[in-house]
């Protein structure tokens, strides 16, 4: 059985939902009964169902963008890591007693 590449799985999902979505466009575009029926019957109903929908997607949207934020931090932080570390990598080596004081003992 031939295994398929994470790229190939990636793209296969969207473009399997795609075209379910274009071979039944009528479907796809069509409401469940009840929510028709509820919002052709009064304008306050429909008002508020749009309201709902707006309020999930709204819901949707903060958790992806919180999710993006939480990435891209990670992400920036550890870039910082790995140049602090390169930095030290890279910079000589120097004991602290090598180094000269310039100026000689205090006395007591």
């Amino acid at each position: 059985m031939m295994r398929r590449s994470a790229r190939a799985r990636f793209l296969f999902a969207p473009a399997f939902v795609i075209g379910a979505l274009l071979a039944r466009p009528s479907a796809a575009l069509a409401q469940c009964a009840m929510c028709g029926a509820a919002a052709a019957s009064s304008r306050g109903v429909a008002r508020g169902l749009a309201f709902s929908i707006f309020f999930l997607l709204g819901t949707l949207f903060l958790v992806v963008g919180w999710l993006v934020v939480l990435v891209l931090r990670t992400q920036a932080l550890a870039r910082k890591t790995s140049d602090a570390a390169a930095l030290e990598r890279d910079a000589p080596s120097i004991s602290a007693a090598s180094l000269p004081t310039g100026h000689a003992p205090a006395e007591k």
